[in-house]
């Protein structure tokens, strides 16, 4: 080592030791290399242009270069030597082989472990439709590459990724928005238009919420497959829980489970869900039953409630917030709406029993509340104007006594001149 370029190493103490020690178990692992390898690696006579996209590569900062995936020895001097036999050397690997070559490190459990990444990725892949499709030997399908990247692969967190959760549609676009490409599997091409206009598009690519659906969300990452009619209900229940818990409920349970009937497309639709309303009543429902049947009238009773519902919520918040204005104490009032709008929410996902039973409990307490704080509030108001009016006659004797006393002082200051006037004419 040279100890002009690191002389304090050299200086005796025990932490000085402990600091040289540590160095060259760094340079052992591979934590130093990035400067001698690059320095040493004859591949960039021919690709620098190659080397500023590895710069900012998790796999550079992990000392992993062009030898790891290509072969060859970049430590000699020359081209032929470094393509020799021997070596190693693949040149550009195919899609089979960057699928294998990415498993022997991301499906290596002592390689993987401690970076905490999981090491089924490769076994995924190959249950996908894009890993079958590949080892049968079509080789338009996305491989590694395709999604995370050649040369400039970054982490996952980072947001330049491909893979970043905000980049993740227009990455999956790149194929499936080829319209070429997905005639020949006979797939849409028009998938990222129509899921931008939806809620959890919008939720995503415009509100930047990361927690938002994306097309991993619900067909997986390495282990991609579209899930079939009977699986869609489980993986929307993923996020939305509750809805999937009262949907078994339903009487559309039975049906989805022999696959007549698909428990959140048929309703909601798949890539273009737009926000629950309760206009899927007078749309959904009559895809199926006519208007005049008992299910489509139980379907109007449901949307019924669920209006009248949010309206004695709307009108109890506008009368407890002027009361509020007018200077009322209104706390009890507060707490009586939290509660009710507590219910309203819960309507939302109760809704999917179908059970208008189920429905009307929650309604009777939103409506039975909403009642209980508009007369409180007009007791208050009511109250106040009696209050008001009690105050009137107070006025008016205030009033009298006031024009007695003004009377009273007029008299006795009249008396008081009168008596003057005497005492002068006297004197």
């Amino acid at each position: 080592m040279n100890k002009n370029r690191f002389p304090s190493l050299f200086q005796t103490g025990p932490q000085k030791i402990f600091f040289f020690f540590l160095l060259m178990q760094c340079q052992g692992l591979g934590w130093a290399q990035t400067p001698q390898m690059s320095e040493n690696n004859s591949c960039l006579l021919c690709h620098a242009d190659m080397q500023e996209d590895m710069k900012g590569s998790i796999h550079a900062q992990q000392g992993i270069f062009c030898n790891r995936c290509h072969g060859g020895d970049p430590a000699q001097p020359t081209k032929e030597l470094a393509k020799a036999p021997g070596t190693g050397y693949i040149g550009s690997p195919n899609k089979q082989q960057i699928a294998e070559m990415c498993g022997t490190c991301h499906a290596n459990v002592e390689v993987m472990n401690f970076y905490g990444i999981r090491t089924d990725q490769l076994a995924q892949y190959k249950t996908s439709m894009h890993g079958k499709k590949l080892f049968e030997g079509d080789t338009n399908v996305a491989v590694c590459s395709d999604c995370h990247g050649e040369h400039d692969i970054l982490p996952v967190g980072d947001p330049g990724s491909s893979v970043y959760p905000l980049n993740i549609p227009k990455t999956c676009n790149r194929c499936h928005g080829n319209e070429k490409l997905m005639s020949q599997y006979k797939l849409p091409a028009d998938i990222f238009k129509t899921y931008q206009h939806s809620v959890h598009g919008k939720a995503l690519l415009e509100e930047k919420d990361l927690s938002a659906a994306s097309c991993i969300s619900c067909h997986g990452y390495h282990g991609a497959v579209p899930p079939g009619a009977r699986d869609v209900g489980t993986t929307c229940g993923k996020c939305h829980m509750n809805e999937k818990k009262y949907f078994l409920e339903s009487v559309h349970a039975g049906i989805s489970a022999q696959g007549k009937f698909s428990e959140c497309i048929s309703c909601h639709g798949n890539h273009g869900v737009q926000p629950a309303s309760k206009a899927l009543y007078d749309q959904a429902c009559v895809r199926c039953h006519s208007a005049d049947t008992p299910e489509a009238k139980r379907g109007g009773e449901i949307h019924q409630m669920l209006d009248e519902a949010e309206e004695k919520l709307r009108s109890a918040t506008i009368l407890v917030k002027q009361a509020s204005i007018e200077g009322f104490f209104v706390e009890p009032e507060m707490a009586a709406l939290e509660a009710a709008k507590t219910n309203v929410i819960a309507m939302a996902p109760l809704q999917h029993t179908l059970l208008p039973e189920r429905i009307s409990e929650l309604h009777k307490k939103v409506v039975s509340a909403a009642a209980d704080i508009a007369r409180s509030i007009h007791q208050k108001q009511q109250f106040l104007r009696w209050r008001k009016l009690s105050l009137i006659p107070m006025w008016v004797f205030i009033a009298m006594m006031i024009s007695t006393l003004w009377i009273k002082y007029r008299q006795l200051h009249s008396r008081s001149r009168e008596k003057q006037d005497e005492k002068k004419k006297r004197s």
